[in-house]
């Protein structure tokens, strides 16, 4: 199965068509880039990580950011660690619709490239820039409305509820900076110059990690704003990788081979293509996080210890689950290429050779989790403050060893979600998805208040929507309907 079927189709692919990058056009006989060395296996493990480890990288390196303000939060005290789980998703649902959206952006353009119309996946982009300029003021006007309101619901008062408020009001900036970075981010990606996007990512993160400590602690003469100070320094940082990916986008090799310098114009076509085929994926993420933040949000009404505990839990699983969304996004954008030029057993061969990588990464993050337990958790453990921290650490070492059951279910519904969603199959991934979760999230707070669910029960709940959908994106892809569907235009 892993090598797209039986040993007849192990033989040499043949070379693209020297044109198959260019629009068609003589105005556009130019040098191409190259494809990768007949040496290398087409579809294999080797192909797939010069494309996918950057983008791992690039997540890393975004995780860190977030990882590192919640540190030095940490150390203020229980509430303004609890608050940036809080805010922090909150602001993620908002963006997962325009960005959620814009990550089409990556399997669109490498269609188009496959297909060898190198100005209509600058075209993509150019839709990417449209669809942002309306979709991200309309989400964050709605959200300064509604998140207090939302907050409020779940009993969340005194200084947990003024920090989440604050803390959601300033990082909910980032739905801009977020929007357009994805924009040139996931046409990178699908050009496979995916190591721009980790550069750019590197930037801000060199930019965030001194000013967050400044304005967090009030270092080197800067204010001591504290949770105010990291949602500042998070906002401020992401900035930077838009004004380099901007520049690179621009630069002459891209513009002979893309025509990059294009004025942005509407096209209908390729704009009805980015909506029919990213709405629903950006829908899918939307709803989910809202499932998930309204999980959240019952965990926290627990008690502080146990929305501490949930914060440390979480942010672990957020470390770890991040960098399989670049292992994801490069298989997408490599089976998406092969699609483009319907090269089927390719492109089934580029999946699976995702989804091996994925399972070798969850098996390795299993089980550093299960054999450094009290290490990941004490690390948020202030010194002064282990005492008050004792409720906190015992709830997140059961949830931390729990999560251990969960992470290869997790790689394969990822890994996969994001190869189905890369072909089109966008449709079936958010009903499935959405569905599963909310189910989860309305039984956990229905169970809590009727039959005094603990929050160890609630963790083993959101564990089994885990495995089930983990299965379900397994069955759908082994039957194959995925090869057969194309977002481009076949002409």
């Amino acid at each position: 199965m892993s090598r797209a079927g039986s040993r007849k189709d192990a033989h040499p692919v043949r070379r693209e068509p020297r044109a198959s990058v260019r629009s068609g056009s003589r105005k556009d006989a130019h040098p191409v880039r190259r494809e990768p060395r007949a040496s290398v296996r087409s579809g294999s493990l080797r192909e797939l990580m010069p494309i996918a480890l950057p983008i791992v990288v690039s997540q890393a390196i975004d995780v860190l950011m977030i990882f590192c303000d919640r540190y030095f939060l940490s150390q203020i005290g229980k509430e303004p660690l609890a608050a940036t789980l809080s805010g922090g998703i909150l602001t993620f649902m908002i963006t997962t619709l325009v960005t959620g959206t814009l990550a089409q952006i990556n399997p669109l353009v490498a269609q188009y490239r496959g297909a060898g119309k190198s100005r209509e996946a600058v075209t993509v982009v150019h839709q990417g820039l449209l669809f942002t300029a309306v979709f991200a003021p309309a989400m964050y006007l709605l959200a300064q409305v509604a998140a207090p309101a939302l907050f409020a619901t779940f009993n969340h008062g005194g200084v947990l509820l003024s920090n989440e408020i604050v803390y959601f009001q300033i990082l909910s900036l980032t739905v801009f900076t977020s929007a357009l970075r994805q924009v040139f981010a996931n046409f990178f990606v699908g050009i496979g110059e995916s190591l721009m996007v980790t550069a750019a990512s590197f930037s801000a993160v060199l930019l965030n990690l001194p000013l967050a400590y400044a304005l967090t602690f009030g270092a080197w003469g800067f204010p001591r704003l504290e949770i105010r100070g990291a949602a500042y320094a998070t906002v401020i940082a992401g900035i930077l990788p838009i004004i380099i990916l901007g520049i690179r986008f621009v630069a002459r090799d891209l513009q002979q081979e893309f025509a990059t310098r294009r004025w942005p114009a509407f096209d209908r076509v390729i704009l009805y293509q980015l909506i029919r085929f990213g709405m629903p994926a950006g829908l899918e993420t939307f709803v989910n996080v809202g499932g998930f933040t309204f999980f959240t949000m019952v965990m926290y009404s627990y008690s502080a210890d146990i929305a501490a505990a949930t914060t440390i839990v979480l942010n672990w699983d957020m470390v770890s689950f991040l960098p399989l969304l670049g292992i994801s996004q490069g298989t997408s954008s490599l089976v998406g290429k092969y699609l483009g030029a319907k090269r089927k057993l390719l492109a089934k061969r580029s999946a699976w050779s995702g989804l091996k990588a994925g399972w070798i990464y969850a098996g390795c993050i299993t089980l550093l989790y299960f054999t450094a337990t009290t290490t990941l958790v004490t690390l948020f453990s202030p010194s002064q403050k282990i005492g008050d921290y004792k409720g906190v650490m015992d709830a997140a070492t059961v949830m931390l060893k729990i999560s251990c059951l969960y992470f290869f279910f997790d790689a394969t519904y990822s890994v996969l979600g994001g190869i189905l969603k890369g072909a089109g199959d966008t449709v079936w991934t958010m009903l499935v998805s959405n569905t599963l979760m909310w189910a989860t999230a309305t039984a956990v707070y229905l169970l809590k208040d009727r039959w005094n669910l603990t929050p160890v029960g609630a963790w083993v709940c959101l564990t089994v929507l885990i495995f089930v959908l983990g299965i379900l994106f397994f069955f759908r892809f082994i039957r194959g309907k995925w090869l057969h569907r194309l977002m481009i235009a076949e002409s």
